[in-house]
């Protein structure tokens, strides 16, 4: 099988949109080629938008080896867009903490019961004796879920 984006070298990108395109040109094309291509109703969705899928991953692995490979010691723009370095942020491990640990089994446990409740047509008490409230719920969003 023929790969066309192996075809574009890296010229091709590097001159591939102009310094005026911003980012919300970008969303504003992607919105246009989906309206579009639903309009004109000549090409089957699915297959392009199996294609977007595959070309959205070769462009998030191509930013991740640049993140990884390109040094950028202070910020820079460069074809329109910033490119500004950030240094790692220190993050505390809070789970080293007995207490911390407690009050994170002690939530989950109350979830627990949260959910038991909300799913009973029965009232249900906690180890106090208290009453477990049936808390609402919402919902998420629905959403399409893309493997290959």
């Amino acid at each position: 099988m023929s790969n066309q984006l192996q075809s574009i070298t890296a010229n091709d990108l590097a001159v591939m949109y102009s310094s005026e395109f911003t980012k919300k040109d970008a969303i504003a094309t992607g919105q246009k080629l989906v309206n579009d291509l639903f309009e004109a109703g000549e090409v089957d969705e699915l297959k392009v938008f199996s294609n977007i899928v595959r070309l959205k991953e070769v462009a998030v692995s191509a930013d991740k080896a640049f993140r990884e490979r390109i040094n950028i010691p202070t910020a820079i723009s460069s074809n329109g867009v910033e490119f500004t370095p950030k240094n790692g942020s220190k993050k505390l491990n809070y789970t080293e903490d007995i207490i911390y640990n407690e009050l994170v089994a002690a939530v989950k446990s109350r979830e627990e019961l949260l959910k038991a409740a909300h799913n009973s047509k029965d009232v249900i008490y906690d180890g106090s004796g208290c009453e477990v409230p049936k808390v609402t719920a919402s919902l998420d969003k629905s959403s399409i879920t893309v493997k290959f």
